[in-house]
């Protein structure tokens, strides 16, 4: 959004840095946790969830429990986030019944699921008193897997706020992306690793990515 044109770099700076403490605090709040399902599509993660749910809450009937699918990043990868014991209930649903692989995940909270619906409250209120212009470049959001409105300011604070409890729909984002992108368009991942380029192998093998984890170096 700020390369975009659509808000201020302090504004965006502010932002993180509250959504970050916001989160870490609503991770703090709840014992949460999220695993990765290897090899499974959407509709049997939903499958994999609702039992996962029916057993924590039969085995801990003294807690709520909250489980969600929350990360589609890939084909066959697809990450589940919510209570710890739910994580645990259907990471064993997915590994003896399902057969598949399932990774509990070294993070500090449940996120992009209901648990973090404190942060979603913080950040909603830091977002009233911030700027969000029209511009007519196109900024993708990962909670609908489309483009964000170019005028509406107050829809994309909408999203911004959405995305800290709704699933990040990476792979819809990719394939609305390739739709409407020209033929020859360079594909360029701006971030450390190349987690993206990874996954792009398993949406599209025909889209090449080029991974800029590194400064380039200077000439002396």
């Amino acid at each position: 959004l700020v390369v975009a044109g659509r808000m201020k770099f302090e504004d965006a700076l502010r932002l993180v840095a509250l959504r970050g403490r916001a989160m870490q605090d609503a991770a703090d709040e709840s014992d949460g946790g999220m695993a990765a399902i290897l090899g499974a599509d959407e509709e049997v993660v939903n499958e994999i969830v609702a039992e996962g749910l029916r057993v924590s809450k039969e085995t801990h009937k003294d807690k709520e429990m909250v489980l969600v699918a929350a990360n589609f990043n890939a084909p066959g990868q697809i990450v589940i986030s919510g209570s710890k014991e739910a994580v645990a209930a259907a990471s064993e649903f997915a590994s003896s019944e399902k057969k598949l692989r399932a990774i509990v995940l070294d993070v500090a909270g449940a996120f992009h699921s209901p648990l973090m619906q404190p942060a979603a409250e913080r950040l909603s209120d830091a977002l009233k008193n911030t700027e969000i212009v029209a511009t007519k470049t196109k900024v993708m959001s990962n909670v609908t897997g489309a483009m964000h409105d170019e005028d509406d300011g107050d829809a994309v604070k909408s999203r911004l706020v959405e995305q800290l409890t709704m699933p990040v729909r990476w792979e819809q984002c990719v394939r609305s992306a390739s739709s409407e992108a020209p033929a020859g368009s360079q594909w360029v991942e701006l971030c450390p690793g190349k987690t993206l380029f990874g996954m792009m192998r398993k949406i599209d093998r025909k889209i090449k990515v080029t991974s800029l984890d590194q400064p380039p170096q200077q000439s002396e």
